[in-house]
């Protein structure tokens, strides 16, 4: 009868070594999932990362490359066959206008004319290392030019009424008195308008950079 009465006692009791390592399994558990969220973290971050710095190096290309916009714009400029007209007239399939566009900061028209970057109203720019209108980075560089003036004046009697001017090297008179002087203003060969070049590169991944200069 006593033997039976201790069988009875122990029915159901679990063992103080079996609830350690139940304890200690919950705990492994918990520890495992959160050292599987951090590895995803760490891993979302990395990409990040890397897609952050793929971008970087894809502008910073472009950027370069609108360099050679601006030589080609500055080429067209010095062209001597289109002196006499490139700067009264426009001519949008050499990317030139007369005068100056009213443009926001990423070189499109402001006014009711859309300006779509093709081949209507800008020009490729071309160099060495460009190939079918793309350099070796995969960048195409596109192009305007625009007179600093309000009118299509021509290029020999500038006016601070209409133009922007600056001062060039030739020779000429500044100063009321000096020869070549006229209304105030240098000698004709001592001056030359302003011309405001935008260059637009679209590149790998849709990359597209703007680059302003200012020629006279």
């Amino acid at each position: 009868m006593i033997n039976a009465l201790h069988f009875e006692n122990n029915v159901g009791h679990i063992p103080p070594a079996h609830r350690q390592r139940g304890v200690v399994l919950f705990f492994a558990l918990i520890a495992m999932v959160v050292m599987m969220l951090a590895a995803v973290a760490l891993i979302r971050s990395v990409d990040t990362s890397t897609s952050v710095a793929g971008n970087l190096a894809f502008k910073q290309s472009a950027t370069v490359s609108a360099d050679s916009g601006v030589e080609t714009a500055l080429a067209l400029l010095r062209t001597p066959a289109l002196d006499t007209t490139i700067n009264s007239a426009a001519n949008a399939t050499l990317g030139y206008y007369a005068t100056a566009e009213e443009r926001n900061l990423t070189g499109s028209l402001t006014t009711m004319a859309a300006f779509t970057w093709d081949n209507t109203n800008s020009a490729v720019a071309t160099g060495d290392g460009i190939v079918a209108g793309r350099d070796a980075s995969g960048n195409s560089a596109r192009y305007v030019v625009e007179r600093m003036c309000t009118t299509a004046v021509a290029n020999e009697v500038p006016s601070k009424a209409n133009c922007l001017f600056g001062q060039g090297d030739a020779g000429g008179g500044s100063k009321k008195g000096d020869p070549g002087y006229i209304s105030g203003l240098p000698s004709a060969a001592s001056i030359s308008p302003v011309y405001r070049v935008t260059a637009r590169v679209t590149g790998p991944k849709n990359t597209i950079s703007y680059v302003q200069a200012y020629i006279y």
